[in-house]
């Protein structure tokens, strides 16, 4: 256990506390960590019939956004000495292509964040780390937000 660590980011300061936390892990244990960031287009079927290619720029900008991003963290985490590589996937919903890269990748712990969403906002944008516990096949670490975030 500990031996190959996936870690989904999403560009947000909750995701980069279970960073923190897979790094330490990875640390301890001579961990790989697999750096993933899932594109979804929850909205696309609604904004085509107005705009038929606003799909296309939607991925590509939010792609590039990752890649960027996932990119700059696998180099600063390998000039560290972490064994890291940096993943983007496109999937919906989120959290089956969270567990599906898990399983493709040979990932044997999931390290993710929860927003901490509650009330109106999770029945409107739902719980994915929620989803991804209850499904998956290997442990997960689910580091919640603090109080003052």
């Amino acid at each position: 256990m500990f031996k190959h660590l996936l870690v989904p980011l999403d560009s947000s300061q909750f995701a980069e506390n279970a960073l923190e936390y897979a790094l330490s892990l990875a640390q301890h244990y001579d961990s790989q960590i697999t750096l993933l960031h899932v594109v979804a287009q929850e909205w696309e079927a609604e904004m085509r019939a107005e705009l038929p290619n606003i799909e296309d720029i939607a991925e590509g900008t939010e792609t590039r956004s990752a890649v960027t991003y996932l990119s700059a963290k696998e180099k600063e985490l390998k000039e560290k000495g972490y064994n890291a590589v940096a993943l983007v996937q496109k999937g919906e919903p989120v959290s089956r292509t969270i567990l599906d890269t898990a399983q493709s990748e040979g990932a044997d712990t999931i390290v993710m964040s929860s927003h901490g969403f509650t009330g109106l906002k999770r029945l409107m944008f739902g719980n994915v780390a929620e989803k991804v516990i209850q499904h998956a096949q290997i442990p997960v670490l689910l580091i919640r937000p603090s109080e003052e975030e």
